[in-house]
């Protein structure tokens, strides 16, 4: 490819420059509008910082001036109540005590909760009843049957004393008989 310069005529070449001036003018103009209005809003800032320094500097003075002042406290309606609640308390004192009547009562039959007592009576209490009483009466037989225990143990021991002792009195001579026969009767005593 060959380079190809682009022939201009002097009179495009002054339509150029021209509208890039013209552009460029433009450009200022605006530049400068902007500039400006920049510089006043600047201007504009700056006076309301000067007006914002100045309202919190008020608002400190105001704050430490200002006094909270309470109006008095009404009370009348807490005296009241209070002088008419002692005046209850002290008409129940000047009443007396009521008298406490103490009676013991045995139900049967419930006045409330019917339900609950059959339920305790007939389902827990009964049972339990009759089982404290035969195991009572369990235990007894048992106390009772080891004591017959106990009194046949001894008889077999004692029937065993008395057949050694008629076995030792048959097989001895008669002067050891004399002798076992006397003891026999200081034991008798």
């Amino acid at each position: 490819m060959k380079t190809e310069e682009l022939e201009l005529d002097e009179r495009s070449l002054k339509d150029i420059i021209g509208d890039m001036t013209v552009e460029l003018q433009k450009c200022h103009a605006f530049m400068a509008v902007q500039t400006n209005e920049r510089e006043a809003r600047d201007k504009l800032i700056a006076e309301k910082n000067k007006g914002i320094g100045q309202l919190v500097t008020d608002f400190k003075e105001d704050l430490k001036n200002i006094k909270v002042i309470a109006p008095p406290a009404d009370l009348s309606p807490v005296t009241k109540t209070l002088t008419n609640g002692l005046a209850d308390i002290n008409q129940t004192i000047d009443k007396g005590p009521k008298p406490i009547h103490r009676s013991l009562k045995i139900n049967l039959f419930p006045e409330h909760n019917h339900r609950e007592h059959y339920k305790l009576v007939y389902g827990r209490l009964i049972p339990s009843l009759l089982g404290f009483i035969i195991l009572f009466f369990v235990c007894l037989t048992v106390r009772d049957s080891l004591d017959a225990y106990r009194a046949h143990q001894q008889n077999i021991d004692g029937n065993n004393c008395i057949n050694a002792w008629n076995y030792v009195y048959n097989h001895s001579g008669p002067a050891t008989q004399k002798r076992m026969s006397k003891a026999l009767e200081d034991a008798s005593k």
